[in-house]
């Protein structure tokens, strides 16, 4: 098995690789995997999960010396959409989770000293707000996993007009529809998240609305609506 302490301390201890996966499921969506570009603009592969390379910057993930926990900030380029396009399904991603990885070069996938178990972390974080968004880049503040000042309960938000249960994701890998984490129980035909029938697996997903668990499930009955639809506003 790899020592990396041994390895950090040597004089040539390799280029250290920092990955990342923005996990989105909490909210019915992907889980992102990205690591920055400039290490491999072809992406690296760790684990059996390839990390796509993505213009990315961050700051404040390490621990301070006063003790406090990290409360870090990232910023991923908006030009190829993908993270625009999670902004626009799912909202600004608060409470998603962030998770980054971090390994030398020696250790990824496919080279000679290959070992899925010389890694540092996993760091965990959630997303606690978006900060920023433009067509150059997206950021966000995040917390420690650990923090849990100014939690509140009961921990799921009511919500009127959005389901928030998890909606089965199209595995490209096997090409079949991954249920494991999914809290929607539809597994009917191919919807958009337009809600309009389709025949592109890739497309499938869910307008999120009381309207569209009806066109899934049907007008009458019990509806799986992970919103809360009897909830009324009042100041």
């Amino acid at each position: 098995m790899t020592n990396l302490t041994e390895n950090v301390q040597s004089p040539t201890p390799g280029e250290l690789v920092t990955m990342f996966q923005l996990d989105t499921s909490s909210i019915g969506g992907p889980i992102q995997s990205f690591c920055a570009a400039a290490q491999n603009n072809l992406g690296v592969t760790f684990n059996g999960v390839y990390y796509t390379p993505t213009d990315v910057s961050y700051s404040g993930f390490e621990m301070s010396g006063s003790g406090g926990l990290p409360t870090p900030k990232i910023k991923v380029s908006n030009s190829n959409g993908i993270f625009q396009a999670m902004l626009n399904t799912f909202g600004d991603l608060v409470g998603c989770t962030l998770t980054r990885i971090r390994t030398f070069a020696q250790y990824l996938d496919g080279a000679a000293e290959a070992d899925p178990t010389a890694l540092f972390g996993p760091d965990i974080f959630l997303v606690e707000r978006k900060s920023s968004e433009n067509p150059i880049f997206i950021e966000w503040e995040l917390s420690s996993s650990l923090d849990n000042q100014g939690a509140m309960i009961p921990k799921r938000m009511v919500i009127r007009d959005t389901c928030t249960w998890r909606y089965r994701v199209w595995n490209m890998t096997t090409g079949a529809f991954d249920y494991t984490k999914a809290q929607c129980p539809y597994t009917g035909a191919i919807m958009t998240a337009q809600d309009a029938a389709s025949t592109d697996p890739t497309q499938d997903g869910c307008g999120r609305m009381v309207s569209s668990c009806k066109l899934r499930f049907g007008a009458t009955g019990d509806l799986p609506y992970g919103g809360f639809a009897g909830v009324a506003r009042f100041q």
